[in-house]
This record gives structure tokens, sequence and C-alpha cells, in this order.
């Protein structure tokens, strides 16, 4: 299923359970930061060696969510969140060269879940756990390679779908009928395998190489396995081995919820 028709259900369904009772929307920005980094190295021209913690999962999260009660307990949510990834940046250099990369990540993601919550006067203790379906996910990563001569390069990875769960603990307080805040501590357990990859900017010396360059050497899929030997015509893309990122964070998020019906 086309990523387009995902939303496109995704958004009527939250349309669809506004029309009922006891329903809200609620939507809410904070923080979020990695749970499984990857360990990089940056060196300098000392000689000396720093390990770095890098992840995919540092950003800002948005959401934006519509939900039903269909109990005094109990309830279904569907959520549309987006992850705006922070960039990381690794630079290694000796006497020389110095190579500087910088990268980050985006997941837009739909994720319906089951709510559980509690009431306590104004205050509503709640808990969340849900499917997390990243639908639109892309990593973009600049490298600056000065050696004699400068490459620099920018590349997009991009494609595929990315499945895993979201858990939640979090708790509103009304404002009024209609009206509350809302804050949650949201932990995400996902990874993503990208199918696709191309260079976006390719400069030597200032001059771009991007135009005269082929099918072939701009861009690239990511395939579980293939033969190193097999000849790829020049009007293909190439093929590399398939890669996997972890986007697994825990965040805090905080927003305002809007009430209808009961």
């Amino acid at each position: 299923m086309k990523t387009r028709q995902l939303l496109i259900m995704a958004l009527i369904l939250i349309a669809t359970v506004m029309q009922g009772q006891s329903v809200y929307v609620r939507a809410g920005l904070g923080g979020a930061i990695s749970t499984s980094p990857k360990i990089d190295y940056e060196s300098g021209s000392s000689g000396t060696i720093e390990s770095k913690r890098v992840g995919y999962g540092n950003g800002l999260p948005f959401v934006v969510a519509g939900g039903y009660y269909f109990g005094e307990h109990f309830g279904l949510e569907l959520g549309v969140n987006y992850l705006f990834g922070f960039p990381n940046k690794i630079k290694s250099s000796d006497n020389y060269y110095t190579n500087t990369e910088k990268f980050s990540g985006s997941m837009l993601s739909v994720v319906p879940a089951f709510v559980m919550k509690f009431d306590v006067g104004r205050v509503k203790p709640y808990c969340r756990i849900g499917l997390l379906i990243g639908v639109l996910n892309s990593s973009n990563a600049n490298a600056i390679n000065n050696y004699i001569s400068t490459e620099e390069t920018t590349e997009k990875i991009y494609g595929g779908i990315a499945i895993g769960v979201q858990g939640a603990i979090g708790a509103e307080l009304a404002l009024n009928k209609l009206l509350s805040l809302f804050g949650e501590v949201n932990i995400d357990g996902i990874s993503w395998a990208p199918t696709k990859g191309k260079y976006t900017k390719y400069t030597y010396n200032g001059v771009d190489q991007l135009s005269n360059m082929t099918t072939k050497q701009k861009s690239w899929v990511y395939v579980k396995s293939f033969d190193e030997t097999q000849y790829i015509p020049s009007s293909d893309p190439d093929k590399e081995s398939l890669v996997n990122y972890s986007f697994a964070n825990a965040g805090l998020i905080v927003g305002v919820k809007v009430h209808f019906g009961k």
C-alpha cells in the first residue's frame, strides 16, 4: 500500500471518530533522546581519538492524534507523529587531511493505539500502547573531505516501511469541559531499513560533478544479497548491502487536548 494511501486513511479515521461521543483530539511537541545510539569516533591532529554516541532517535517529536473512549476508562486512538532529527557531527583530521560528516534522520509515522485512563479529580493519569508504523522515513548525510583537493557530497537515503511499538505514561489537567493540558513520557522502539539512496550534491574543488555522473554512480538500492561480480549497466542504480538504523528513543511531550461529547 502506498504511503499516500496510508496517510489518507489515517486522516479519515481521525475525522470519523470525531463524529462520535467521548471524542478528543490532541496536539503536542517535545524533545527525544536516542535509547540505542551507536558509537562513532572523532580524531584530532594531535593523534587523539574520542568516542562519541550518535543516534537517529535524537530530535523534536510533533504529535497530532484523535481518540474515542468507548468506556469510562478505555479508548482507542489514532495518531500521526513526526520526528525531526537533530544533526550528528563527526570530525576526523591529522596534519594532512580533514574529514567532516553530518547526518540526521526524520520519520513520519502513523500510530494506532489502545488507551487506559483514570479520573482523579481534575488530574487524569493515563497510559497508552500502540503500533508505530513509519511511512515516510529518510536520512540526509553531508561529508566534506579535504586532502590536497576538496570533495563534498550530500546523500539522501529513503524508502521502506518501518514497524515498531510505542508506549506512553502521562497525565492531563482539565482546564474546563472542553480543554485540558497533557504531559507524557513516551518510548519508541523502532528501526528502519531504507530501500534507496542517491547523491543530491557532489562537488570537487567547488565544481559540480553530479550532472556528469551516470545513474549507477549517483544512485543505489539496498538489497539483502547480491553478486559483486554481476554487471550493472550505467543506466541502472548500483546495489548496496541492506542496512538498518535505529530510531528508538525516549521523549517528553506536552500539549493541548480538546474534548467533544461526554
